[in-house]
């Protein structure tokens, strides 16, 4: 391979940027959640491993490759309670093909047909939070079993950091968590800014009793 292919190659290659936070409840560390972007490819993955009685442990790897045209998602979970694979094809904001093993895991919002129109998926979805300017523009989210919605406020800054908090919500499907069926939260998202940088440092997320924070760790 001729040098400068070589180097195109790499740079296609290599990774574009990486984020790492730490998850805590309660100022209890769970785990560890991570992102990173290599040319058409995002990766979002998480570790739980220190949760009460290691009820809710267990693992996420998700992989979104191609376009927010044109991409397709596979999102695998792992706990002691179940395995679940996911993989979903969207196409102009539109789902155009889903399957999800085990069946049993299906919803009613599994069939391409009843998911409604302008979603991406959950790595991407993240993605657009990590890379936003200023607070996130609106996002609807789908993962094969649910629809989400996620909306900001116009934000507040203070110094050099920007305060924005998203409204999480189910609007169908299943909540979260079975049998908790949690449907609804606060986050909020602290962004450093720097001339025209800007870097999400710390997400905190609210939902009845559950307080739930992520930190930057790089």
């Amino acid at each position: 391979m001729k040098p400068i292919a070589f180097i195109a190659v790499a740079l296609l290659t290599a990774p574009a940027s990486a984020e790492t936070f730490s998850v805590t409840l309660g100022g209890k560390s769970l785990g560890q959640l991570n992102y990173s972007e290599s040319g058409t490819t995002r990766r979002l993955t998480s570790t739980v491993d220190n949760t009460p009685l290691g009820v809710f442990n267990g693992t996420f790897a998700g992989t979104s490759t191609g376009s927010d045209n044109k991409s397709r998602f596979t999102g695998e979970s792992r706990s002691s309670r179940k395995q679940r694979t996911v993989k979903v094809n969207i196409a102009q904001g539109r789902a155009t093909a889903i399957d999800i093993t085990p069946k049993d895991e299906q919803t009613e919002l599994s069939e391409a047909a009843r998911v409604p129109a302008g979603v991406t998926d959950p790595v991407r979805a993240m993605g657009q939070l990590f890379r936003a300017k200023g607070c996130p523009a609106p996002i609807q989210m789908y993962d094969g079993r649910r629809v989400v919605s996620m909306r900001s406020d116009a934000g507040t800054k203070t110094g050099n950091t920007l305060t924005c908090t998203l409204r999480y919500k189910v609007i169908a499907g299943p909540g979260h968590l079975s049998p908790l069926g949690i449907s609804s939260a606060k986050m909020q998202l602290n962004y450093a800014t720097s001339g025209d940088r800007q870097t999400l440092q710390e997400m905190n997320v609210s939902s009845g009793i559950f307080r739930l924070s992520l930190d930057r760790k790089d």
